[in-house]
């Protein structure tokens, strides 16, 4: 049955308000199927849209804020590590020659999210986000 007889149809036997709520529902149902239909056929991701996890890159990093302090606890090799506020300000931004065992002693705002970016002497980036509590 095409929409435009069958809300016709409708016209002559429901009020105003029922007739824009069904006509509401019919359209989220036609685009609902619609977007079905287009995501059926939809390729997948190219692989440069495919991140990897910081465990199949082969370093693992664990970092922790507490007591006013950043411990990380990674791999024996160098790099530097940036710390960026949520708005991409820059706090910290160090040389460091030993991720092993690191201790920052810093300051962070409670409350407010910080991204921590560890690049690699070997060109691997690592990024964590923290929460200072």
């Amino acid at each position: 049955m095409n929409v435009n007889i069958f809300l016709n149809l409708l016209k002559k036997n429901v009020n105003c308000n029922k007739l824009n709520v069904v006509k509401n529902t019919l359209i989220a149902f036609y685009f609902s199927i619609y977007l079905l239909a287009v995501n059926a056929n939809a390729s997948p991701l190219p692989s440069y849209f495919i991140t990897q996890p910081t465990s199949e890159l082969n370093v693992s990093f664990e970092i922790v804020y507490q007591d006013n302090a950043l411990f990380i606890t990674g791999e024996e090799i160098n790099g530097t590590l940036k710390i960026f506020s949520i708005i991409g300000n820059k706090i910290v931004d160090i040389n460091v020659q030993d991720f092993s065992k690191l201790v920052i002693p810093i300051n962070l705002d409670r409350q407010n999210l910080y991204i921590i970016r560890i690049e690699t002497s070997n060109n691997k980036i690592i990024t964590h986000k923290v929460v200072a509590h």
